[in-house]
Order: structure tokens, then C-alpha cells, then sequence
């Protein structure tokens, strides 16, 4: 029994169907979190806001009042997609559900072209399961896609080098690749990266026909990228670069190069251990590491060639780091995840296939441990599925709930996502504006997000960075504004600054001190509404009492 149970799982492993069977789970796990149908969180209500709201000819235009960089046909193909379908949760994240289903039919054909046929399913396995990528499929932001164009650059570059390269395949390689700058920003390092390996191998053999051929393809991709730049990159860095800096400096985005102090090298140990956390994101990150190392060595033994260009775009990130132009860490990074997965794949089918002889335990064992976290976390949450935010229910409760003479209070980052709803959202929480108010922010934060908004608040001679009881001082005057009224619901999401539990308790404990706690309701992702009743009849009884 074992042993005809060992024979077909053998047949299954050699078999042409199971590349398929994985791609078929991951599109499953794909479509299981897009239909699950979370709410919109802050980053993905700010855009969709901005580009719903702008027709088409003022998308070309950095938007005035929010802070985005997202790849410009990016955002004419989504606004494309609302003006034909709609703006619900659906259609915004259509785009990246395409992008992340292709992705996996363009991985399994680009990894058969650089690493062995066992490698693949291992690569194809963890690529099909792992969560950064399930989970950005149905996000509203280009980083899925930015996985599948890093994929066709690679597939589009394997045709073009296949080919004796006539006119229409220099035409039509140039074109597409041009096309893809537009959607996706990190494309250029990946263009940058195989672009350079294939010119150094070609002029190494002396191919100097197809040399300059393929230097015609790469010319096209160049001049698309300055167009680009100077037609739309430009323009967000006129207004934006600044604040964007700022941001990816608090987040520790930036190289220290050259290094320094022991301090500068510790990052740069540190970093490696955190990529491998994510956005490769598996829980034994030193197995991965130690399968990335030896598939480094392998392949450089093996298969240097292709070594190299997979390792071509990881260098042109990171050289970008390096100079300060590209934010080297975490979801930036996502595009790279590909073909650091093929370079594992191929390092844990080499230590499995060495240990064979020995003990084939040993290199099973380290295939499972390599999958089994992924697999597990993927199957988890399907079962559980994950979001930042889960408004519609806490809106729907409001509304239910709603009397006349109710005010609703916004807390500021819960604004995005209560305007998308209550305005933009196909079936709409429609309140009465009068009857809304959005709540103050420290200063600092209009530098990014309400930047027209500003002067409603603060004059000239308020400082941009604010101490926490500063802020607190501003938010207590805000909600004493409030006083009163019978009935004020409190809104918040879960998705607020990183002093959010602090925030909220000194919000409730202001509340409580003014007025009463009426009603409170808290949907499963901590979005909450909160009644006060802000009269001051309550604390009066009380004091009598």
C-alpha cells in the first residue's frame, strides 16, 4: 500500500499536470481573497478617491490633494475599468487579480527557462502559496503587477533573444517593453538589470549583429523611460519627492553607503535576514537564506549565465538603494521576489537531490519545511481571511441606528474610506454633510494627505511636528466642539498612525469626561463606532447623585 502510494506520488512529482495542479491552487487562493471582498483601507480609499473623482485628462496631473506615485497607465487603466463597471471594491481591484493570475503562468515559464525542471515545481509551489503575493492580487495598489510585468520583461527578453531578430521582432520587443514603463516604475530596474547582462554576454561571444540589435530594443525602453520621467515622474517629485523621502527615511529605506560604522554594517546583515522575512515572508527565513546561498553557488557552478540574470535585477535595486533613488526594503521590493524564489528553488533541489544518495529524509525534510509555513498560512487564511479595515459593517450600524439631530464625527485617517463609502460607493452610507464632521489632524500630517486642507486648521506659525501632548491638546479642543449634542457617533478604523492605541484611549477617556458612553459596536477588523451623549445632562445627574 505504502510503497503503490510512494510510486504515484512519484508519477504525479515527474508528471506533466502538477505545474498545473499548483497554478490552479493559487489561483484559488488568489480568488478566495478577492471575493472575500474587504473593505478599502486607507491607502487604497485615498487613491481610489483621487482618480474616480478626476476625469481623465487631470489623471496626467499629480493629484493636489493626496499623496501618490502609482505608475500613471496603472491609474488610466483602473479609472478605465470604474468608468466602464463601476467603483466598487470589485473593479477597483480587478487589475491587480489579472496581474496576479497571469503572474503565475508567466513564472512557470520563465523559471523552466533558467533553472531545473524540479527547482520549478519547488519555485512554482512557493510562488503559487506564499501571502505578500496572494495577498497583494487583490489590493488596490501596482505591486502585484509590478510582479507580473518584472515576469513578461523576462519572458519578452527570453523571445527576443530566441529570435534571429528581424525589424518586427526589434519593433515589436521595443514597443511592449516601452509599454510596460508606463505601468509599472520598478520595471526600469528589471529593464536595466537583464538589459545589461544580455549586452555584456552577447559582446563576450563576439555576436555583434544581435549586439546591436538588441541594443536597438533597449534604446526604444530608454527613450520611453525619459518621456516618463519628464512627462510624469517629474511632476510627482515636484510636489511629492520630498514628503516621499521623508516617509521611506522613517521607515529605514535608505542605504547607508558607503558603510561607515559597525551600526552601517549591521543594517545591511539585518537587511538581507529581513527580506527574507519579507517579502519572501517564510517563517524559517534562515532555511530560505541557506537555500538562497547554496542556490547562489550552484547555479554559479551550473549555470552562470542564467545566474547572473536572474541576480541582474536584485543588483539594479539594489545599486538604486544604494544611491538613494529607489527604497530598497519590504513592499518596494516585491517585484524581486521571483527570482529570488527561483534562486532558492534551485538551492533546496540541489541540497535534495546531494542528500539522495545518503538519505533521501534529509532533503524531503527540508523541501517540507521550506513549504509547509507558506502553505499553511495561505490555507489559514483562507479560512481567515485578512484586512486592514472592515467599515461597511460599522457604517451599516450607523445608519441603522441613525435619529434625527445625530452628528457623526470622522477621526482624520478614518476619512478616506467614510467618503469612498458614503459618496463614491456604489450603494452609498449617504449621509447628510451637515451632519458629518471630519476631525483635526497634528499638522504634520497635512504635509501628505488634505494638503488644501491645511489653512482651515492651522496658520503659518503653527510648527509642522507637533509633541504628543500637543496633539492631544488639539484633539481635546476638537471634541469639545462637540459639546452639547445628545448623540455623537465616534468614528474610527484600525488603520491609523502608529501612536493608534494611544490615540483611541485618550479619545474614549476625553469622551468620558465630557459625556456618556450611549452604544458601541466594533466590527471583526477593529473598525469601531462609538455613541456619546455630549449634553451634559448625564454629568449633571451624576454630580447630583
Amino acid at each position: 500500500m505504502i510503497k503503490r502510494l510512494s510510486q504515484r506520488i512519484g508519477q504525479l512529482y515527474n508528471s506533466n499536470q502538477l505545474p498545473w495542479i499548483i497554478i490552479g491552487i493559487g489561483i484559488i487562493l488568489r480568488l478566495v481573497r478577492y471575493f472575500y471582498n474587504p473593505s478599502l483601507w486607507f491607502d487604497e480609499s485615498d487613491i481610489a478617491i483621487d482618480f474616480i473623482s478626476r476625469p481623465f485628462s487631470e489623471i496626467f496631473n499629480p493629484s493636489p490633494d493626496y499623496t501618490q506615485a502609482y505608475p500613471y497607465a496603472f491609474l488610466i487603466l483602473i479609472k478605465f475599468f470604474t468608468h466602464i463597471f463601476g467603483n466598487s471594491e470589485y473593479v477597483l481591484r480587478l487589475f491587480p487579480l489579472i496581474s496576479g493570475i497571469l503572474a503565475l503562468f508567466l513564472f512557470c515559464k520563465v523559471a523552466k527557462h533558467y533553472i531545473d525542471h524540479n527547482a520549478v515545481l519547488i519555485a512554482l509551489a512557493l510562488f503559487a502559496v506564499l501571502d505578500p503575493l496572494i495577498f497583494q492580487s487583490s489590493n488596490l495598489k501596482p505591486y502585484s503587477s509590478d510582479v507580473f510585468f518584472a515576469l513578461f520583461i523576462y519572458a519578452l527578453i527570453n523571445y527576443i533573444y530566441s529570435k534571429e531578430l528581424k525589424v518586427q521582432h526589434i519593433i515589436f520587443g521595443g514597443i511592449a517593453g516601452a509599454a510596460v514603463i508606463w505601468f509599472s516604475t520598478p520595471s526600469v530596474l528589471v529593464m536595466a538589470g537583464i538589459g545589461s547582462c544580455i549586452i555584456i554576454f552577447s559582446i563576450g561571444k563576439k555576436e555583434w549583429q544581435k549586439t546591436w540589435k538588441i541594443l536597438a530594443v533597449l534604446s526604444i525602453w530608454f527613450l520611453s523611460f525619459i518621456a516618463y520621467y519628464f512627462t510624469y515622474i517629474q511632476k510627482l517629485k515636484t510636489g511629492f519627492g520630498m514628503n516621499m523621502k521623508m516617509m521611506l527615511e522613517r521607515e529605514n529605506a535608505y542605504m547607508p553607503v558607503p558603510p561607515t560604522s559597525v551600526a552601517d554594517i549591521k543594517y545591511f546583515i539585518k537587511l538581507i535576514v529581513e527580506i527574507f522575512n519579507y517579502p519572501v515572508d517564510i517563517a524559517f527565513a534562515g532555511i530560505a537564506l541557506f537555500a538562497f546561498i547554496i542556490g547562489c553557488v550552484s547555479m554559479y557552478s551550473n549555470k552562470r549565465k542564467r545566474f547572473f540574470i536572474l541576480l541582474s535585477p536584485i543588483i539594479a535595486a539594489f545599486l538604486a538603494g544604494a544611491l538613494h533613488q529607489y527604497p530598497f526594503r519590504g513592499r518596494f521590493i516585491l517585484f524581486l521576489l521571483p527570482f529570488i524564489l527561483m534562486i532558492v528553488a534551485e538551492g533546496a533541489e540541489y541540497i535534495r537531490s546531494k542528500t539522495m544518495q545518503n538519505s533521501r529524509i534529509i532533503g524531503v525534510l527540508f523541501v517540507v519545511f521550506l513549504l509547509f509555513q507558506p502553505l499553511t498560512r495561505s490555507m489559514y487564511k483562507v479560512m481567515y481571511p485578512f484586512s486592514y479595515d472592515n467599515l461597511r459593517p460599522v457604517l451599516k450600524y450607523i445608519k441603522d441606528n441613525w435619529q434625527s439631530g445625530d452628528i457623526l464625527y470622522v477621526h482624520y485617517v478614518a476619512e478616506y474610506p467614510f467618503i469612498y463609502y458614503s459618496e463614491y460607493y456604489p450603494e452609498p452610507y449617504s449621509f447628510n454633510k451637515d451632519d458629518c464632521i471630519i476631525g483635526i489632524a497634528p499638522r504634520g500630517y497635512y504635509r501628505h494627505w488634505r494638503k488644501q486642507e491645511v489653512s482651515k486648521y492651522y496658520g503659518p506659525e503653527v510648527p509642522i511636528e507637533q509633541s504628543l501632548l500637543e496633539k492631544f491638546k488639539i484633539y481635546a479642543n476638537d471634541l469639545d466642539q462637540l459639546k452639547g449634542h445628545e448623540r455623537v457617533w465616534i468614528l474610527f478604523t484600525s488603520v491609523i498612525p502608529r501612536d493608534v492605541t494611544t490615540q483611541e484611549i485618550f479619545f474614549i477617556y476625553h469622551l468620558e469626561s465630557i459625556g456618556k458612553k450611549i452604544d458601541f459596536f466594533e466590527s471583526s477588523q477593529k473598525s469601531a463606532a462609538y455613541l456619546y451623549d455630549l449634553s451634559g445632562k448625564s454629568l449633571s445627574i451624576n454630580n447630583q447623585n
